[in-house]
C-alpha cells in the first residue's frame, strides 16, 4: 500500500544520505558511548532500545508500506554491505527507525546539554529522511510516541529487575 502524503507533495526529494548518515551513525556512537558511563543509563538505554525494535517489527508487518513517490532511497553503507546483502531496502517503513534511534538517546539522557543536543539531532534526522522522501510523515511522528511508549515500559521494568 502506498500512501498519499500532502506533506510530502509539497516538495522534490533530495538526496541527503550521507549527512543523515554521518548525523545516524556519529549520534549512535555518541549516545552508546555516552550511555556505557552509567550502568543504570546503560541498562534503561539498552532495554529501550529493545522494545523499540519490537515494536517496529510489529509494525512494520501490521502495515505492509509500499515506498513513497518519489523516494530516493537511502545509502546506508554499512547495512548494505553487512545486513542488506548488498541490496538498498525501501520497505522498512512504518515508523522511521532513524527518527526513532536519536530520540531514543534525547529520551533516556540525563544530561540536559547533550539531552538539548539529541533533540536537534533527532528534528535534522527527521527533517531528512522526510527531504528525501524515504520515510512518509506519519512514519517520522509515530517514531518518537514509540520511543516514549516503550521509554515508559523501560523505566517500569528496569525498577523491577534492577535496583540501582
Amino acid at each position: 500500500m502506498v500512501l498519499n502524503d500532502p506533506f510530502l507533495n509539497l516538495f522534490n526529494s533530495y538526496d541527503v544520505s550521507i549527512p543523515l548518515f554521518i548525523l545516524t551513525y556519529g549520534g549512535t556512537v555518541f549516545g552508546v558511548v555516552n550511555a556505557l558511563k552509567k550502568p543504570s543509563l546503560a541498562i534503561l538505554t539498552a532495554i529501550t532500545y529493545m522494545l523499540v525494535l519490537w515494536l517496529r517489527m510489529i509494525c512494520m508487518y501490521l502495515t505492509p508500506l509500499g515506498p513513497p513517490e518519489h523516494i530516493i532511497p537511502l545509502r546506508d553503507f554499512i547495512l548494505e554491505s553487512t545486513f542488506y546483502s548488498g541490496n538498498v531496502n525501501l520497505k522498512d517503513l512504518f515508523f522511521s527507525g532513524h527518527t526513532a534511534s536519536m530520540f531514543l538517546f534525547y529520551i533516556t539522557n540525563d544530561n540536559k546539554k547533550i539531552k538539548y543536543i539529541y533533540l536537534l539531532v533527532t528534528l535534522l534526522v527527521a527533517s531528512f529522511v522526510l527531504v528525501q522522501h524515504a520515510h512518509y510523515t506519519i512514519d517520522v511522528l509515530v517514531a518518537p510516541v514509540m520511543v516514549w511508549f516503550a521509554y515508559k515500559i523501560a523505566n517500569n521494568l528496569k525498577a523491577v529487575f534492577f535496583k540501582f
